[in-house]
Parts: C-alpha cells; sequence; structure tokens
C-alpha cells in the first residue's frame, strides 16, 4: 500500500484553493459524502474520473487516451496542482481506459476535489469479485468430446477448419497455471496487478482454480471453445476478489499488453468472469472505450438467481454481452441472475438481460497442477461463449462487434425471441457462424480413382471335368432396415438427417427422434435435415429425423415454451421508521434535507440527502450493503 503522507499534505493545501462554487458535489459518490460531511481524515483509495471527450476508433483509441489523461493533467490550475504533483511522484496510478486516476486521499479531501470543474467523478476504489459459484468437484479427464462442447455444436466448426486460430482472448480472472497439458504454448502474455492498479512482477500462476478452469473453456485443447486461440491473462482476482482500479489496470492490459497502440497484439474478445450486484455506473467508460475499440465484451451476468432483476455489472450493462447459464438440456439454470435490469444515470432504462446462455452446470475443465474439476455458474457459461466469439473471429477475420452480437443472438435457441431467463437462448456455433456467411459443414473428401486392374493374359483351355453336383447356397441373411427416427404426433417424415426436406413453405416442421423434438417453421419449400441448419442438437449421438407436420392428423403438442420470469419479488424491508420510497433501480422524491436509508432484509446504509430527489443504486450510494438481496431506499417517517 503506498503512503499517502506526502499526498495528503499536498491534498490539506490543495483545500483552501477549491471552492465549492466551482461545480456542484455530486459527483461526489454518496458514501464518501456521508463520510466526508463526518469529517473523516481516514485514507481511503478513491478514483478520481476526468471529463475528456473522445471520439476516436480502433487502436489508435489507446493512443488518444493516454494523451488525452495526461494533456488533462498537464493543464490542471493551481487549485488542482496536488493532483498533477502526486501523478508525477507516483501516488496515483493513472487507468486511461476510464480516463481516471487512483489517488489514497481521505473522504474529506475527495469531497474537494469532486468540487473542481474538469473532475466528473469521485467515488471509492470498491471490491469486485468472482460471482458466487459451486464448489470444485474433481473429475477424470473427459473421454471424446466433453458434453459442452457437444451441447454447442464446437466439433462441426472444428471440423470446418475454424478453431479460434489468430484470435487473441483477454482473460481476466484469478491468474493462470501455463504448465497444465491442455494450457502449453496457449498463454500469449500474463501480468499480476494490485488493489491500486499497479503492476506486480510474477510469473504465471493461479492464486484459486478459477482463473485455469475459465481458461481451459476457452482454449483449453480437449475442453476449450477455442483451442487454436490464445490468451492474454491479468490476475485480477488474487483469491477471487479484486478491486476496480485492478480490474481497469486488467482491462487495458488485455487491449494493449505492451502499452504500445502501434503494434496490434491486444484482445480481440475479453472475458470477465467476475461482477458485482446491481447496476454501476462506474463501469461505462472503460467499456465503452473497449467497444470504440472494436473488442468483443462476454460478460458472465452473475449467479444470484432464480429472483427477478438479480443480475450483476458489467454483464448487465446494455451494450455488453451478459451471459447467463443453462444445464445439459438447454434449460436456465437455478442459480444464473435473471433480468430485467433498470439503469438510471448515463444510462437509463429498463433492458432485459442477459443476452445470451451458454452451459454452467457441472462443466469440466483444467484446474491447477494438471487436474480436472466440474464447476456450476455464469462464470463457465462466460468463457464458452467468448470462445465461441474466438472461433467466429477465426472464420471471419475483421468482423465488427455488432455482426458478431447479431449472429450470436439471431442464431441461438429461443429464434430470436429474448426474454430474461437465457436472453436469446443458448448459443450455436454452427448456426452462428451460418448467420456470418460461413459454412460450418466440412468440404467432402473426394473418393479416390479406382486403380485400373492390369489386363490378364489368356488362360489355357482346360480339358473338361465332370461337373459335380452343387451344395445347396444357403439362404442370405436379410439387411435389417435402418432406424426410422420417431416422428411426434401429428407429423411425417420428410428427411432422415442429411437429406433435404421439400414442400415444406409455411408448414410446421421438427427436427429429432424418441421423445426429443426441436419445432418451428419453415420459411422455404426445402431445406437442409442438418444440426448447422437448426442451429442445435436435440439428441446427439442418435439418428435423428425432419418432420412436416400433417394438415389432416392430429395436432402435435405444442413445444414446451420457454420458462417464464420469475415473479416480482415482495417489496424490500424498511428499517424501523422509515418509509420506501423507492426499489432498486427506481428514484426517491421530495428527500430534500431528509434523513435516508439503503439496503434491505436488516442491512442498511444511512445519510442525508440534499436534493429533492436521489437515485436508488448502488452507484449513487458508493456501496452494497446486502449483496444478494432485494434492497429498496427509504426515507425517515417525519
Amino acid at each position: 500500500m503506498r503512503k499517502p503522507t506526502k499526498l495528503l499534505t499536498l491534498l490539506g493545501a490543495a483545500l483552501a484553493l477549491s471552492s465549492a462554487s466551482q461545480a456542484s458535489a455530486g459527483t461526489l459518490s454518496p458514501t464518501l459524502l456521508q463520510k466526508a460531511r463526518a469529517g473523516d481524515q481516514t485514507p481511503i483509495g478513491v478514483i478520481v474520473r476526468f471529463n475528456v471527450a473522445n471520439t476516436g476508433q480502433g487502436r489508435a483509441l489507446f493512443k488518444n487516451l493516454r494523451g488525452q489523461l495526461n494533456s488533462q493533467i498537464a493543464k490542471l490550475g493551481p487549485s488542482a496542482g496536488f493532483l498533477k504533483q502526486a501523478v508525477n511522484s507516483q501516488k496515483a496510478t493513472q487507468l486511461w481506459l476510464d480516463q481516471s486516476v487512483y489517488l489514497p486521499m481521505t473522504p474529506v479531501q475527495a469531497r474537494a476535489v469532486s468540487q473542481l470543474p474538469f473532475v466528473a467523478a469521485v467515488f471509492e476504489n470498491f471490491k469486485v469479485q468472482v460471482p458466487r459459484v459451486a464448489a470444485l468437484n474433481a473429475s477424470a479427464a473427459p473421454a471424446g468430446t466433453p458434453t459442452h462442447l457437444q451441447q454447442i455444436g464446437a466439433a462441426q466448426a472444428w471440423a470446418a477448419g475454424f478453431k479460434g486460430q489468430g484470435v487473441r482472448i483477454g482473460h481476466l480472472d484469478s491468474g493462470i497455471d501455463p504448465s497444465h497439458p491442455e494450457l502449453a504454448g496457449k498463454v500469449a502474455a500474463f501480468q499480476e496487478f494490485n488493489g491500486e492498479g499497479d503492476r506486480v512482477s510474477s510469473q504465471p500462476h493461479d492464486t484459486t482454480d478459477h482463473g485455469t478452469h475459465t481458461a481451459g473453456l476457452l482454449v483449453g485443447s480437449k475442453v476449450g471453445v477455442a483451442p487454436s486461440a490464445k490468451v492474454i491473462s491479468a490476475l485480477v482476482l488474487p483469491n477471487n476478489e479484486g478491486t476496480f482500479a485492478q480490474v481497469i489496470a486488467g482491462m487495458q492490459y488485455v487491449l494493449d499488453p505492451d502499452n504500445n497502440a502501434d503494434t496490434d497484439d491486444g484482445a480481440d474478445v475479453v472475458n470477465m468472469s467476475l461482477g458485482i450486484p446491481g447496476t454501476w455506473n462506474e463501469f461505462i467508460v472503460p467499456v465503452n472505450n473497449m467497444l470504440k475499440a472494436g473488442v468483443v465484451p462476454v460478460f458472465a451476468i452473475g449467479n444470484f438467481g432464480p429472483a427477478s432483476g438479480s443480475t450483476g455489472s458489467p454483464g448487465n450493462l446494455p451494450q455488453a454481452i451478459g451471459v447467463g447459464a443453462v444445464d445439459a438440456s438447454g434449460k436456465v439454470a437455478s442459480f444464473s441472475s435473471r433480468g430485467p435490469v433498470a439503469w438510471q444515470g448515463e444510462i437509463n432504462g429498463v433492458f432485459t438481460k442477459p443476452d445470451i446462455a451458454a452451459p454452467g452446470v457441472n462443466v469440466t475443465s483444467t484446474v491447477r497442477n494438471g487436474g480436472y474439476a466440474a464447476m456450476s455458474g455464469s462464470s463457465q457459461a462466460s468463457p464458452i461463449t467468448a470462445g465461441a466469439v474466438a472461433v467466429l473471429l477465426s472464420a471471419k477475420p475483421g468482423s465488427s462487434v455488432d455482426a458478431i452480437k447479431n449472429a450470436l443472438y439471431t442464431s441461438a435457441s429461443n429464434a430470436g425471441a429474448k426474454n430474461n431467463n437465457v436472453g436469446f437462448g443458448q448459443i450455436s456455433v454452427p448456426a452462428a457462424l451460418g448467420k456470418l456467411g460461413v459454412n460450418a459443414a466440412p468440404a467432402p473428401k473426394p473418393a479416390p480413382a479406382p486403380t485400373p486392374a492390369p489386363t490378364p493374359a489368356p488362360a489355357p483351355t482346360p480339358a473338361p471335368a465332370p461337373k459335380p453336383t452343387p451344395a445347396p447356397a444357403p439362404a442370405p441373411t436379410p439387411t435389417p432396415p435402418a432406424a426410422k427416427p420417431t416422428a411426434p404426433a401429428g407429423y411425417a417424415l420428410c428427411a432422415v438427417e442429411g437429406g433435404r426436406c421439400s414442400g415444406a413453405r409455411q408448414k410446421e416442421v421438427a427436427f429429432g427422434t424418441d421423445g426429443r423434438w426441436i419445432f418451428g417453421t419453415s420459411t422455404d419449400d426445402t431445406f437442409a435435415c442438418t444440426v448447422a441448419e437448426w442451429g442445435q442438437d436435440p439428441y446427439p449421438n442418435r439418428v435423428k429425423g425432419c418432420f412436416i407436420k400433417s394438415s389432416t392428423a392430429a395436432p402435435a403438442p405444442a413445444p414446451t415454451p420457454a420458462p417464464a420470469p420469475a415473479p416480482t419479488p415482495a417489496k424490500p424491508v424498511a428499517p424501523a421508521g422509515y418509509t420506501l420510497c423507492a426499489v432498486l433501480g427506481g428514484t426517491c422524491k421530495d428527500a430534500t434535507n431528509r434523513e435516508a436509508a439503503f439496503g434491505g432484509a436488516g442491512r442498511y446504509v444511512f445519510g442525508r440527502s440534499t436534493d429533492a430527489t436521489f437515485n436508488c443504486t448502488v452507484a449513487e450510494w458508493g456501496s452494497d450493503p446486502a449483496p444478494g438481496v432485494l434492497k429498496g431506499c427509504f426515507l425517515k417517517n417525519r
């Protein structure tokens, strides 16, 4: 931890120069404001974000961001000389991706900093962690293609030659064990960071098994979705917990590991199996800058289900690909966080989340010391999806973020419909490739030309011998007919898997066998009876068929609908003497100079509102007093 003594002296000298009339203290987080009003002089880690307009695009953006942050610091006037001096004396960490700096200071001093006109926001260096997950269960190395890879059709993409080659995946986690045989040669770069965002000199290692598990799902030679891709790994969650500064430092590292924007060595897609419950506006700026650079953000949605409105940031940002978890049958996992999510502030509106889903229940992958284990969580679903993105990028390099999103969303199992349980549904790699205009079916191998037999020399004519009486030939054993796929009630077989159905335009159709089918409506007269065409395999390793609903037969049973969103949760419980004014995500009114509280289930933070209205969000209050619990804001009874 840095010793903040010198910086605190500089800040103390600057307090007299900072005028409260320069800007509203609204840029200060509620928690810091509450502590400042109490005169708290305890040094803590603080993030100071600057007002910087930026319109850059692509990798050149990284150079622009660095230059703009340095320019802003260089132009600071007398009232902010302490900031410039602190940076120059290495008392601060520059977080250029966020256009901010980390500084140690007291809440009283943070309040003074927030009043400077060029400061956009001041908030605590809050904690971020791995979402709550099921315990690791040791397992053997998978025999054959693991279930999670079968479930998304990865092998079909590999057979077509698309394995993530040439793609780099950003990996922010608890670390990585590169000595695992499945990860040998897969780590392009590694860097550890401390809680203040500074680099730590260390060799690649994993502080828990979580990072090695997610890395295996990305690029493992047997368990990974993109075995030919490489990872740029940032250790930002030692023992599964880190800070905002740590995560942002890791994000900018995986985007530009050599600190040189002129070299193209950064990640094309970034996986983050981490987060914090609620909506945190603090993540908006760095994720937006990632998008401007053309990098695909794939983040876990959280493991705080099954209640509605239980998502976490940054996975619940509207612009990020938030990934939920499903089981081996494609149903939403009980723990997977559900939407909707209500954003207020820089983003306003109610959004359906997650965006997509992938296998996340009892998923086998790599762990430290060459082992394997099964783990459950959106932490597993997210790298499976990020690996799928790497496969898409290897098939069609240069695809935009929007093109990748569209391919994933429109090819998923919900056929373009989105809900708050699994988003657009379970991913299908072959179907997503098809949406990019790439054929995932491998080219057939040409049959070898037959070798012409030599012309034999004429044999001499033998003397005729008496013909023996031939023994009666045994009757040939009849070849049993191939197993015929079983049709759902009211449907007729139109093709066995691998064939084509005709006469299907605007007709209800099905694909599968023996009680496991998926249904749809054909828009074309003919269609291929393949897993790639349907986007998922309803019954792996079985002979399947395609069927057309008969106009005369009894109607087939309707397919099982997607599970309905979880019911609206009960109201948050108010502390004694207080009345609920807004549920998490809403706005409290008539709050001027009123004592207020935030939390639920007996866990609250308290303060006094200086404004007529305030947002009932974790970001507004600066801390989450009851993670995973339905929260609300309350005003003290008059």
